[in-house]
């Protein structure tokens, strides 16, 4: 995960279906949820009306899991099975979910600890994942404080021999000077987190 001043957004795609419906929406109101909305309108501008004083990083990181997909899949966008495997992540404070039936949007604070020389600096990333199952996969958009904005596309893929492949496609937005210590953390701790979930999954705690 997803990763504090590497975490975190957009490579959506529209689902293949739309729903009938408007979203059922669960609200979990908390201490968290206004620096939320503060965060999350910043990723939207910055989003909408890109700086041109940023730069991009792009990493594609897949990994192969003895486990079929539906087992994999469950297990990968649960986001409660990011903590304790992700380096920097030390809990997850969800404030909203909502399904259209055939979507599911969960907006979230990721509370890490970026280690930056002899100390962490504490930071809360802003985050919105969007589940499209039919399709297996989801996206994970982020902003965190000075500006940095992690777009992830996560993808699934049954290989026919009962393992499944997934592939975590990032982009790493933000000011020049922040770009290779974002990208290299944010690289590493996904990196990291994929292995535990591997792990995991195949001796059969998760």
């Amino acid at each position: 995960m997803g990763c504090a001043l590497a975490l975190s957004f957009t490579v959506v795609s529209a689902p293949a279906a739309q729903a009938d419906s408007a979203p059922t929406c669960t609200e979990s109101p908390n201490s968290y949820t206004a620096g939320w909305q503060v965060g999350w309108a910043k990723y939207q501008a910055a989003t909408k009306s890109p700086s041109s004083g940023t730069s991009s990083r792009t990493a594609d990181l897949p990994i192969t899991i003895n486990a079929p997909l539906a087992k994999v899949w469950t297990v990968y966008s649960n986001l409660r099975n990011d903590i304790g495997r992700h380096p920097f992540l030390k809990d997850i404070i969800l404030h909203r979910t909502c399904t259209d039936g055939v979507t599911t949007t969960n907006d979230f604070t990721a509370l890490e600890n970026v280690p930056m020389g002899s100390v962490d600096y504490p930071a809360k990333t802003q985050a919105e994942q969007i589940l499209y199952p039919v399709e297996h996969y989801y996206t994970t958009n982020s902003y965190d404080d000075p500006g940095v904005i992690t777009q992830q596309k996560i993808t699934f893929v049954d290989n026919g021999n009962g393992t499944t492949t997934v592939n975590e496609h990032i982009v790493f937005t933000t000011n020049p000077l922040l770009l290779s210590f974002t990208a290299d953390n944010g690289i590493s701790s996904h990196q990291a987190y994929q292995a535990a979930l591997k792990r995991d999954i195949e001796n059969g705690t998760l």
